[in-house]
Order: C-alpha cells, then structure tokens, then sequence
C-alpha cells in the first residue's frame, strides 16, 4: 500500500506546487488571448478559496457542490474544497432545477458553487428555501440582487476575500495534513441514463490508484499541453483531465466553451486532448462535407490521398504486411498526402496532437481508421463512474482497434453470468451515498462490482464491449438483438445524427433515426436542392432515398432477424436540453424510446396492416 503523503489528491496538488512553482500549470482565455498561470499562483489561488471555505464553516467531510461549466475557479473551489478534508459534488450545469436540486437534497451539502445568476435561479427557485443543510452559495460571476434572508449568497469579488485575516497558513495546512487516503473526496451521480442517478462515493485512494496507473501507461512528455472542453462534472475529465494534469505536471488549457473548442484549439496547439466519439465523428462529417466543396480535381487529389492512408491503416491493421515493409511500399505515396492533404487537416486541430483518447461510448471504426490514416491517433478506454472512469484503455504503443485495451494494473476483470464485465481493484468506488440497496446489487459475492456491459476478453487481455446488458433486446422469436452493434454501424454516416433501435418483445427491429443538419445542408448543395427551412428536409424525396438507401446498406451486414424492418425520422436532433442526452452525449434510450413510443408503435400497426391487405 501505498504511504499517505502519496495517496491524496490534497498531496498531489500541494506537492505540485511546492516542487514546480514556476511552470506553467493552467491556460485560460483572457482579454482576448490565453493567459499562463504558474503552478504558484495557481496554489495562491486555491488557498484563498480554501482560507474563504474555512471562514464559511465549512469541517472536514462537509458536502460542497459545483454547479458550472469548466473554468480556473471550478478547480480552485475543487482543490480548495478537498484541501478542507471536505467532499465535492458536482453537479452538471445543464441539468434542470428538479434534476439538480434533487442531488443538492440528496446529497446533503452544506454549500454550493454557482456559476452565476442562471445556475443560482436553479437552487432559488426550484429548491425549498430554507434548505436542511444547504448554508451558503459562493458565486464564480455575478451578483444576486434579491438574497433571500435563510442563506447566505456571496458574489465573485466577496467570496475569495471572506477568510482574509481569520485563516492563517498554519490552519491551512493543519487540514490539508489531516485528510487521509480513505476519506471521501466526491460524490459524484451518475449520469441517469437508466433511471435515478445514485451518487457514487469515491475516496482519494480510489482515484489515485488511476491517476499513477495512467501516468505509467500514457508516457507524457514535459512539453505536453492537454485542452480540456469536457465537463469537469462527468468523472472522465475530471480525473482525465484536471487530476492526471496535475499529477503529471503539465498544463491544462480550459476551452471558453462548446462552441469555441475549433478556434481554442488552434489558439492552444495542444498535444493530448479527451473527447467523447461524436466530437470526432462530427468532425470527420465535417471533413467529409468540406471535401465535396472542393474543384472536382482537387477532390479527386484529397479523395486519394485519404484512400492511400486508409488502405495503409487497414492493412497495417491486419497485420497482413510488417509496417517497416508497409512504409517501403506506400513511403513516396504518403509523404506526399501528408505533405499536401493529412497535414492541413491536423493543422485544424492545432497541427501538434500527439494523443487522443475517447470514451464514454464506441468509437465508429471508419472514423477511427480516417484519423489513425492522418497521423492522428486515437486510444479508446473504457470505464464508469464507479470505477472513476477508466479501468481499461489502450496505449500509443499497443493500440489494439475494436477493443477499449487491457485493464489498468490496479484492476482485475472477468466475466461473468450472460459475459457481464465484472471488476475488482483500487479504483473501485466505496458504494453509493445513503443507498445501501444499491449498493449490495452492484456487487457479486467475491466483491467483483457489476459494470452491466456485455463484454469480450480474448487470450491476450484485451477487452471488447458489445452492449450494456439492461438494452440486449429479445424479440417475441426468442432472438437476442444487440442496439448498439447495429447503432454503431451508422456512425460517421454525413446524413445521419443518431439511430436508435427498438423491438423488445416483438415481430422484428425498428429504429429512430434523427438528421445531422450539417450533413443535410452539405447534401442539398451538392444536389441542388433548394429548402426554404430544415423542415422540408425531411419531406423531400431525395434526401429520404439517400437515408433509405444507407439503412439498406447497413441492412445488408446484419443477421435477418437484426434488420430494420421500419423506421421513422425525426424533426429534431437529439439533446442535452430536451433530456435526450447525457452531458457525455449518450443517448439516454429509456427518455427516447417513451417520448417517441407511440410513433414506434405505429410502425408495427403499419405492418400488420400492410399484412392485411396482401
């Protein structure tokens, strides 16, 4: 076991700075540009939220929440909040007020972090006021005018100034001393996709069992930069992102939000990004799209020199030819496709990304093998928010494609009933917060916890997840139909945003299939198809052809009883607002599946009325 003084992420962080106070330790937007913080600093600032914490009352153990979108003071407030010996819960800012008041009652916080007069409308608003244990809310922006007299609401500017001449450094660093490998650092609610999010309870010795795994596996260089634009309030960035930057030393750049992520990136120049799969699969789309806007000769360059790196890829894939002999054969070929095709497209990515990792979903194999064909590799990992996100993944070195890698060191997997992933290790959360039912059912009796994926491992120890086992469909012909393998089939489709597929317990498969709108438009151009709105999209007979013609193609890799027999598409992308995505981009089937059922069940009646008849 590991000694406390290298267990905890209070540890990790002060060590950070006491050892490289003059590096670079985060970038964020200001004035225009990106601003460099040094690690001194950065601890200047954490002490000031965590002197101000102090002086709110907060004890060790507390439950404090952060309610924001990812900036400098969502980790100052987090480093702050842990270096108390108290407890983080974030909760995601796109969630609405029920849905993020229940978390603040459930999970009994003492106070919260809001990002401004939106995130504090939520609590104010929605949430019982006076609160059982909610004291204080401690705003990253803004003011509130109207401050109820039950709770105490502090604005930016007040809030960092609270313990000033109260805490000195020495009752800093009494508490910080005090918090112990076993302590709960977070609280951290799953994403819900299949009923009530459970807080998850995660201790420090559980994330730093991950954190020194990844440092080992992922080889970082001094000179790296990761970006980060994933929400700090999903477990994958957060331990991916803010916590392994830290451990490892290297700077974070923070995007300035969704929309800017293209432009940052450019600005940034970063070497290590996470993502989710469709932050790749809408930029291959976008790529795609941009190519059928070139010359006709041009196209014809761009389209070969992609084919010419694709055709490497597989093959290097398959192991068919040795890669030095590969690099003999297509050398003069692909250095000249680098040089005039696949370099511009990485420079859009900043020109420098040496490392990509992707989780949270499957990765789509022809958008893999584009980027992997441009010198831009992507590892795929795999895990939960019980495991604190990856508990396998893939390394630059042994990057086996279809598969999420091998499992971490500190892990032990294996399978059981139905080829359940089941897992035991380090990294393994304490239970679920003040839900012992729960907890008793994720575990089996040896103390493997149940991960509900469907999963294979072959003789070599990598793993591949084939569905999650609460979504195996079961036809009324006794056939066992996996969503996901067929879902994923159209991935990187230009016309297609997401399928979903339904028929549990009947005839055959049906599926709602909602538009990618930049792919629409991209296609009514080449087409000259002229549309007065979006709408019309869907009642023109072309684009309904085209679509009709890609599930038939993808129709014609499927087992019979897998085919989609109909299909409705819809009006309207998928997403987080309208509750049918998580923040992570999954599609939450369970919401999807009931707010659209009566459209699915038509499909069917539609059938056995066509049975009628003939």
């Amino acid at each position: 076991m590991t000694n406390k003084a290298e267990s905890t992420l209070v540890d990790i962080f002060w060590r950070r700075v006491e050892q490289t106070p003059e590096r670079t330790a985060i970038m964020f937007k200001q004035g225009g540009s990106y601003q460099n913080m040094n690690w001194k600093t950065h601890g200047e600032k954490t002490a000031q939220f965590q002197r101000a914490l102090m002086a709110c009352g907060v004890e060790p153990q507390n439950k404090i929440g952060i309610m924001s979108q990812n900036r400098p003071e969502w980790t100052w407030a987090d480093l702050a909040i842990l270096s108390c010996g108290a407890v983080t819960v974030p909760i995601y800012p796109t969630l609405n007020s029920e849905e993020a008041c229940f978390q603040i009652d459930h999970s009994d916080l003492t106070g919260i972090f809001v990002e401004n007069e939106k995130q504090l409308a939520k609590i104010l608003e929605s949430c019982e006021i006076p609160h059982k244990s909610l004291k204080f809310i401690a705003m990253f922006e803004g003011d509130c005018l109207e401050k109820p007299n039950e709770i105490l609401i502090y604005n930016a500017f007040d809030f960092p100034n609270l313990g000033k001449g109260k805490i000195d450094d020495e009752s800093l660093a009494k508490r910080r001393e005090a918090v112990n490998e076993n302590d709960l650092a977070s609280i951290v609610y799953t994403s819900g996709t299949t009923g009530v999010p459970k807080g998850a309870m995660l201790l420090h010795r559980n994330i730093y069992a991950v954190l020194n795994d990844l440092c080992d596996l992922c080889k970082f260089r001094d000179s790296d930069i990761a970006f980060s634009f994933l929400p700090f309030s999903h477990v994958y960035e957060r331990v991916g992102g803010q916590f392994l930057t830290i451990f490892q030393g290297i700077p974070l750049a923070y995007a300035e939000s969704m929309e800017s992520v293209p432009a940052n990136l450019a600005e940034v120049r970063p070497t290590v990004l996470n993502a989710v799969p469709r932050f790749y699969e809408k930029a291959y789309q976008r790529v795609q799209a941009q190519i059928k806007h070139l010359p006709a000769a041009q196209q014809t360059f761009t389209r070969w020199a992609i084919g010419i790196g694709k055709r490497a890829t597989r093959q290097k894939l398959k192991a068919k030819v040795a890669p030095d002999i590969l690099d003999r054969i297509y050398k003069t070929e692909l250095r000249i496709a680098d040089k005039l095709v696949f370099s511009k497209i990485r420079e859009r990515f900043g020109g420098r990304l040496r490392m990509m990792t992707s989780g949270a979903a499957p990765l789509a194999n022809e958008v893999h093998i584009f980027f992997e064909a441009i010198g831009m590799q992507i590892i795929e990992g795999y895990g939960l928010t019980e495991t604190c996100a990856p508990l396998a993944c893939n390394t630059l070195e042994d990057n086996k494609f279809h598969t999420v890698g091998k499992a971490l060191p500190s892990c032990e997997v294996k399978l059981g009933k139905d080829n359940e992933l089941l897992v035991r290790g380090a990294n393994v959360f304490a239970g679920y917060y003040k839900n012992d039912e729960a907890t008793k059912d994720a575990f089996d009796h040896d103390g493997f916890f149940k991960t509900g994926d469907i999963a294979e491992i072959d003789d070599q120890g990598y793993i591949r997840i084939t569905d999650r086992k609460k979504d195996i469909i079961i036809t009324s012909g006794g056939k066992h139909v996996a969503p996901q393998l067929i879902e994923n089939l159209f991935k990187g489709e230009p016309l297609i945003s997401h399928v979903v597929i339904y028929g549990d317990r009947r005839k055959f498969i049906t599926a709602l299939i909602s538009l990618n709108q930049e792919g629409v438009k991209s296609f009514c151009e080449k087409n000259g198809i002229k549309l007065a709105n979006f709408d019309e999209a869907f009642e023109n007979e072309k684009i309904k052809d085209e679509i009709d013609k890609t599930v038939q193609e993808k129709n014609s890799k499927l087992a019979s009883f897998e085919k989609i027999k109909h299909y409705c598409i819809l009006k309207e992308e998928f997403s987080v607002e309208n509750n049918e995505l998580t923040p992570t981009m999954k599609v939450k089937r369970k919401v999807v599946i009931e707010k659209h059922k009566e459209m699915l069940d038509n499909l069917y009646e539609k059938d056995d009325l066509q049975a009628q008849t003939t």
